[in-house]
């Protein structure tokens, strides 16, 4: 962003000391001094208000950063708790990691993925969202499906029936599923198994 603030108009050379100086001089200097210090406040307010502000949190708004080298970044999980209803949505919005627990049979969807037409906002197209999803059981054999919303349609890998069986083992140990959406009319899932 260019500035506006025009201090190379103010006379540094004015007053001239041991003489009578005109005080147009002086006026032209406060006028120019005053309207520098409105464009940097205006500047600095613009600048408080679309900066990234590293004590914050921020959203970017769907604005694409590029040429970005990043070092410890870590990802959100999102405990989702005990689910005992027999159908549950996942929000993508609320973080690339979800942890459940399953208290029922339970048909699984996903919101604001890529793609989503429910997605709020105006995010680029060409971009993918990805989620892990990290299933654990109540320790009765319990079934889990995946379903969606908004006539997408699911793919998952070879193999991979599309439901996950939980074992009747209080100690179950948990079941791990890739989840994606690009801008397309596709989920794709992707079972990467059970983890012991």
């Amino acid at each position: 962003m260019s500035s506006n603030i025009n201090y190379l108009s103010i006379n540094e050379n004015f007053p001239v000391a041991g003489q009578d100086n005109d005080t147009q001089v002086f006026r032209d200097n406060f006028d120019t001094i005053k309207n520098s210090l409105r464009e940097a406040k205006t500047e600095i307010s613009s600048l408080q208000d679309t900066s990234a502000d590293v004590t914050q949190t921020n959203n970017y708004n769907y604005k694409v950063q590029q040429d970005m080298v990043f070092l410890n970044i870590r990802d959100t999980v999102k405990p989702n708790g005990n689910i005992s209803n027999s159908s549950y949505t996942i929000e993508y919005k609320e973080g690339p990691y979800h942890t459940l627990n399953v208290q029922t049979n339970v048909a699984l969807s996903f919101q604001d993925l890529p793609g989503d037409p429910s997605t709020p906002g105006s995010p680029p197209q060409n971009t993918v969202g990805k989620l892990i999803l990290e299933i654990y059981g109540d320790g009765t054999e319990r079934t889990v499906t995946f379903t969606t919303s908004g006539g997408s349609v699911i793919k998952k890998n070879p193999g991979f029936s599309g439901s996950i069986t939980l074992g009747a083992d209080a100690n179950d140990d948990p079941h791990f599923v890739e989840v994606w959406r690009h801008s397309s009319n596709y989920i794709f899932l992707n079972y990467l198994g059970q983890f012991s």
